[in-house]
């Protein structure tokens, strides 16, 4: 006569272990135990019970939902502790591809208002990130606007006469012969989009398959939402972190301000002092008909026509871009018109053009000091 042990037994009736220890106290699995007190289960008893809880069929589908639902908690273990964006990029990709057998997967984000999609990365199966390819407009690819509006995955196959014909160019000109594509749905909207290309074979993919892959979606999604707003708060701290920096800087540049005799010195002194806290490649103060600049170097493609891309009406800011580059231009309040623009080799950051303002408040100021 064969005896199980209760990790044994689980196994063969599809359910946990502690379920078969309470199915022995409760006596609907009668059993033995060992000197040491652990529990023998009879094999028989094991069987007879498997039979009467709905035979194979049903304990099939049961330990099928079990590995359903041992995927889905690891994958959420897996993914819930990355809060760097490229690491869970690759996290997200790496359990897709394993999971659902594809050869790449590539993440994007989805933009309603623009109705356009801007893919963050695109894996292997290796975990090779691949080139990133420019944002592109749902207007050319209707079933992905579908998918993404629906909230419904969807396949592609080389080989199916119906399929969209945009999504099946795109499948032949990377060589790839299925393509499952699953939204990426937080609180109820669309955020992103994952596809995952098989690049050897047509699939048909499973209920269960699908069901799973889009339970990962999911939780993949609010991983991507939480690492987003943590890199916008680690980047909100750097800004303030840098602004405060400068402003530690300011109290010398004022003090050098209220040093000027005159108001060509004061002008010098002004654009020198906004450079240096900016980090400005040039920067014009005028005042009074005067003018005075001072220069860190040449500013890159500034013989390239400007363009206005924000700003303000009211006379505080106004932000240009010159080829990659931004100008920034502010005027104080009052009496005194004190005009200063800079030149930056990047883009402005939070805070500096109140900073460029205080500079030209001050320079109005020490303007009536001199007259």
């Amino acid at each position: 006569m064969a005896y199980l042990n209760v990790q044994r037994a689980a196994l063969r009736l599809g359910v946990a272990p502690h379920t078969v220890r309470r199915w022995t106290t409760s006596g609907l699995l009668p059993c033995t135990r060992t000197a040491g007190g652990h529990r023998r289960i009879r094999d028989e008893d094991v069987d007879a019970l498997a039979q009467q809880i709905g035979g194979s069929t049903h304990l099939e589908a049961r330990r099928a939902r079990e590995r359903e639902v041992e995927t889905l908690l690891e994958t959420s273990l897996a993914l819930v502790g990355q809060l760097d964006l490229p690491d869970l990029l690759r996290e997200i990709a790496e359990r897709l591809t394993h999971l659902m057998d594809c050869h790449f997967c590539a993440i994007s984000t989805y933009d309603a208002a623009s109705q356009s999609v801007v893919m963050l990365a695109d894996f292997d199966d290796t975990g090779r990130r691949l080139p990133d390819v420019e944002a592109y407009p749902l207007s050319k690819f209707p079933l992905t606007r579908r998918v993404l509006e629906e909230q419904v995955p969807a396949v592609v196959n080389v080989g199916d006469p119906a399929a969209d014909p945009h999504e099946l160019q795109e499948l032949v000109r990377g060589g790839d012969r299925s393509l499952l594509m699953v939204p990426l749905v937080f609180r109820g909207e669309s955020i992103g989009l994952v596809e995952l290309m098989d690049h050897a074979r047509e699939r048909r993919y499973s209920r269960q398959e699908l069901r799973i892959c889009t339970a990962v979606a999911g939780q993949a999604a609010v991983a991507l939402h939480n690492a987003q707003l943590f890199g916008q708060a680690r980047t909100a701290t750097h800004e303030i972190d840098r602004l405060c920096e400068q402003l530690d800087d300011a109290g010398d540049a004022l003090t050098g301000l209220g040093e000027a005799g005159d108001v060509a010195e004061l002008l010098a002194a002004a654009a020198r002092a906004a450079c240096e806290l900016l980090g400005a490649s040039s920067c014009v103060v005028s005042a009074r008909g005067l003018s005075a600049g001072h220069a860190v170097r040449p500013l890159a493609g500034a013989d390239r026509p400007a363009s206005v891309h924000g700003g303000r009406a009211d006379g505080g800011w106004r932000l240009m871009a010159v080829a990659g580059a931004e100008v920034l231009t502010v005027h104080s309040a009052g009496r005194e018109d004190v005009g200063m623009t800079v030149s930056l080799p990047r883009a402005s950051r939070r805070g500096e053009a109140h900073i460029l303002r205080l500079l030209a408040a001050v320079v109005a100021a020490q303007l009536r000091r001199l007259a």
